[in-house]
């Protein structure tokens, strides 16, 4: 389903259902006994969008299974996030709604709230920050109490019992964080948690990697963005001419990564390359376990405001990212040695959490200016500083995932 046209219906019909709902439930209320104290035997969890924002939430689903051991954990997304989700051993029910086409939506989206209503949850925490779509499935679902975000002009704290109030100021991880802290979970500061490297997903990368002349720090780059705004997107000719540095430089090996409907950019990329033959074009070759497998043996990655992000933090890699559009305040990397890129113009962000991450803007000069010599240069004094001896401090910060908030996203570049 375009994802234009999911935001304008989730914008203008959504605010309709939340209204009728919010009033219908405000009547029965009105009239119902009061019920009981809750301690909840099963906890409904929605997060629809963002393959990037799931794993933000692992460790949030870690601390819920700590602080409800006995609890059911029904999870409800979309499909696509399927690999992460079934990877995740904390839950105990997955419920996947298709996106692919319009009846395929509302077909296994009424199924899930179906499911979801006969799971009887005493407990939802919406992990949605700007959608209106999962606090109506929450609410249909008859979750006995709704935890969720209260974001300025959504029209969806009326649905929530506890409406946590929005922070447009800190990581998205510690928001995450923050709601399941209304909900009972004792940690205050949120961590990333390492993800497991598969034997599918090792198999993936090996395959990738087989004919290839690996040599030197193995450079990891992802120029894609997903479907929401490609001026999210560093141009591919900075990626090609980065690349040239570091193998002429660092004797780099550089893998070119992406989705299928990504081949023509990453294909671009390596032909704009001096020395292709350094690089290989991973485009639709890899899974998410087979990305996870590949970062998890690279040196750094460098890539554009998209989940590699998350999933680079959450395997301890440094992660050099461009922002622009977006503020690594909320999706900055979080692992040691990361270093988010951001120009901070007047203008920026102009993807909020406020406005459905929509952009009008056709001129993103806070990515397009960021130049390949300020990235090389960065990335050069760190593989430098790696060489000297950190590498091992470095595995041992990557095994211990200790609290990184002073990392990649608070040394953001600010620069005119």
């Amino acid at each position: 389903m375009n994802l234009s046209a999911a935001k304008a219906v989730d914008r203008y019909v959504g605010i309709a259902v939340c209204h009728v709902l919010a009033a219908l439930r405000g009547l029965r209320e009105m009239f119902a006994a009061r019920r009981e104290l809750l301690e909840p035997r099963t906890i409904l969890l929605v997060k629809f969008w963002g393959l990037g924002n799931i794993v933000l939430l692992l460790p949030v689903i870690r601390l819920l299974r700590a602080r409800y051991p006995d609890a059911r954990l029904v999870f409800v997304s979309f499909a696509r996030n399927r690999d992460l989700l079934e990877e995740c051993d904390e839950l105990d029910v997955r419920l996947y709604v298709r996106d692919d086409s319009v009846l395929a939506l509302l077909s296994t989206l009424l199924a899930t709230i179906v499911r979801a209503r006969r799971a009887r949850p005493d407990l939802c925490i919406d992990f949605e920050q700007f959608a209106r779509a999962s606090a109506i499935v929450a609410v249909l679902a008859g979750a006995r109490q709704i935890v969720g975000l209260s974001v300025p002009g959504q029209s969806r704290a009326a649905l929530h019992h506890k409406p946590v109030p929005y922070d447009d100021t800190q990581h998205m991880g510690q928001t995450y964080l923050d709601l399941a802290r209304a909900a009972g979970v004792p940690q205050r500061t949120y961590r990333p948690a390492a993800l497991r490297v598969t034997a599918a997903g090792r198999e993936q990368s090996e395959r990738l990697l087989l004919d290839a002349r690996i040599s030197g720090p193995l450079i990891i780059m992802h120029p894609g963005s997903g479907d929401n705004f490609q001026g999210r997107r560093w141009p591919a000719a900075s990626f090609s001419r980065l690349a040239d540095c570091l193998v002429e430089e660092e004797g780099a090996s550089v893998v070119v990564t992406g989705t299928a409907s990504e081949g023509a950019l990453t294909a671009r990329i390596v032909a704009g390359m001096r020395h292709a033959d350094r690089a290989i074009d991973g485009a639709g070759r890899l899974g998410v376990a087979g990305l996870v497998a590949l970062l998890s043996r690279s040196t750094l990655l460098v890539t554009n405001d998209t989940a590699p992000v998350h999933l680079g933090s959450a395997l301890g890699v440094p992660v050099f990212a461009f922002f622009g559009p977006n503020t690594p305040l909320l999706y900055g990397p979080l692992s040691p040695g990361s270093h988010a890129f951001y120009r901070d113009l007047p203008c920026s962000p102009c993807l909020t959490n406020m406005n459905y991450k929509t952009s009008l803007c056709r001129m993103p000069v806070c990515i397009r200016d960021i130049t390949v010599d300020e990235v090389a240069l960065r990335i050069r004094a760190h593989l430098g500083e790696r060489s000297e001896g950190s590498e091992g401090s470095e595995h041992g910060e990557r095994s211990e995932h200790r609290d990184h908030r002073d990392g990649g996203a608070g040394r953001a570049a600010r620069t005119a």
